[in-house]
């Protein structure tokens, strides 16, 4: 057995140099990833009633906390060891038997020879373990069959649960990344993401694309290709917080692959969470307009310049500007603003059109009422407040409506040579009436016809500039089912407003789920809030 000296592990039969056991990057790496699983595995897993291919016989590095497994013909925790490290990385723990190993020596260690290192790491992995796997801390929330009637999952046991409402599991923080935990619960409930990624997630999908008449082209069914890494990323991260399971869940490869898109995100820095969610959604949306563009390449036998005849390149071109904006992005979150100026001298007046993820709304101290916020936005800024002086009146209005529509409360401002926060508590309906807001194109509104929102999240930043963190609050709720019918030869969608007030709400920071009353949740300092459509 080993003989050790204080005040770390060193080693009689390698360089007293080496330093095998580091508690507090143990501490670290633990607290941050999902226990009792290889973390090789779980990178590469296929996914399996929601468990990776390899969860059993685990070891603990003790100079890192890499979680690996001992499996015959897998064996991660071999291959961690075998990898180059600065420092030797040589001992471990099994988490089954608890008995120390040292690969370099071949032999098992004495847990009692060293109090600082070793027997400490001891310690503090079987109260990990007992903490982790006791159920004692609220991970999972699920609905039972009574729509109202939330409550832990108990352990060991599956009772019967609705399979059309998602659970509710914490996600472990990788270090200052509630930013993303918190963007990420939000998506986990919105429904019509879980569906459309769902259908798109499969190699060989065949997406119909029907181009506007004027082309003057038939429909066309294209195959597609495999997801790209972010895409599939993003499916394996839903699946498995909708699948029944334990939580917390680690978000370690898709946050990666994120980063990957957008190397800004690198570093565990604290970030904002409007800016990740922009680049997460514009970085599906690059990767899945290049399969839609793959996809119809092939249905015309990937024609190049050289090969390809005018009239196949203006089918291509035509079938590509209708396809890329069947990406289930753009059919959940994009919506249209339409711009317009007029110029009160000569009365010219010029449109733009532009497309939006969100729509930002500066928070005006007199004005800390989402609906006065609106009116504020859409009549556009008041020049004398501003001190801006012109001609030239604005208004902005929705012109095309998304089914998920996502307001971002601006409460970061540039103040002088200073970012400031707006700390004020800004009043938000449960129920959002969009109509007000909307051009006279925008859904053929009827005279008095509303457009009805119901909010289902919130990303929540409390604290300032120097210190904050982010939360999120979710409804669990089942899915919409519409209700219609023919009047005049228009459709007419019949809402039942009661139907919004079913469901849970539910309090997420990182790890921590807790169910919370809607005053919480009306009380909460949003920073994004998450509406769906009523239909």
């Amino acid at each position: 057995r080993h003989t050790c000296t204080e005040p770390s592990m060193t080693y009689s039969k390698s360089s007293s140099r080496y330093k095998a056991v580091d508690l507090n990057s143990v501490k670290k790496s633990v607290l941050s990833s999902v226990w009792l699983m290889c973390s090789e595995c779980l990178k590469e897993r296929t996914m399996i009633d929601g468990e990776p291919a390899a969860s059993h016989d685990i070891v603990v590095c003790l100079k890192c906390g890499f979680q690996g497994c001992n499996q015959s013909g897998i064996q991660h925790a071999v291959k961690h060891h075998q990898a180059f490290h600065p420092e030797s990385h040589c001992i471990t723990i099994s988490l089954s038997t608890w008995k120390a190993w040292c690969f370099e020596c071949n032999e098992e260690l004495s847990t009692h020879c060293n109090k600082k290192a070793l027997a400490q790491t001891l310690d503090f992995l079987q109260k990990h373990s007992v903490k982790a796997t006791s159920g004692a801390a609220p991970k999972i929330i699920k609905l039972q069959e009574e729509p109202s009637d939330y409550t832990d999952l108990p352990k060991g046991k599956s009772p019967a649960i609705n399979s059309t409402l998602v659970p509710v599991k914490g996600i472990n923080n990788l270090g200052n990344t509630c930013f993303f935990n918190a963007v990420m619960q939000n998506l986990s409930q919105t429904h019509m993401l879980i569906d459309l990624i769902q259908e798109v997630k499969e190699k060989g999908y065949k997406l119909r694309i029907c181009p506007p008449v004027e082309t003057n082209l038939s429909p066309l069914t294209v195959m597609l290709p495999s997801p790209e890494p972010l895409t599939a990323a993003m499916f394996l991260f839903l699946q498995s917080m909708k699948e029944p399971g334990k939580g917390p869940i680690n978000p370690k490869v898709l946050f990666n692959q994120l980063c990957q898109k957008a190397p800004r995100f690198k570093g565990y820095q604290q970030q904002d969470s409007q800016e990740l969610l922009h680049y997460l959604m514009d970085s599906i949306r690059v990767e899945e307009t290049k399969r839609v563009k793959a996809g119809i390449l092939k249905a015309f036998n990937n024609p190049t310049e050289k090969t390809a005849d005018e009239d196949t390149k203006r089918q291509v071109k035509a079938y590509g500007k209708e396809g890329v904006r069947m990406n289930f992005v753009d059919r959940i979150f994009v919506g249209e603003l339409t711009n317009t100026i007029m110029c009160e001298e000569c009365e010219h007046i010029s449109t733009v059109k532009e497309a939006f993820i969100d729509i930002s709304l500066p928070i005006i101290e007199e004005r800390l009422n989402l609906m006065l916020i609106l009116v504020f936005f859409v009549v556009g800024i008041d020049k004398k407040l501003e001190k801006i002086y012109t001609s030239a009146r604005k208004q902005m209005l929705i012109s095309s409506l998304p089914p998920v529509i996502t307001l971002h409360l601006k409460r970061f401002h540039q103040a002088g040579m200073n970012l400031r926060k707006v700390n004020r508590h800004v009043d938000f309906p449960l129920i959002l009436d969009l109509a007000p807001f909307c051009s006279a194109s925008c859904k053929n509104l009827a005279a008095g016809e509303r457009v009805l929102y119901s909010l289902y999240g919130i990303v929540e930043h409390s604290g300032s500039m120097r210190g904050g963190h982010y939360t999120a609050y979710v409804k669990v709720r089942a899915p919409q089912k519409k209700v219609s019918e023919k009047v005049s030869g228009r459709k007419m969608v019949l809402v039942d407003a009661s139907s919004s007030s079913q469901g849970q709400w539910v309090y997420i920071s990182d790890t921590t789920v807790q169910t919370v009353p809607e005053s919480r949740v009306l009380n909460s300092q949003a920073y994004l809030l998450f509406y769906e459509e009523m239909l």
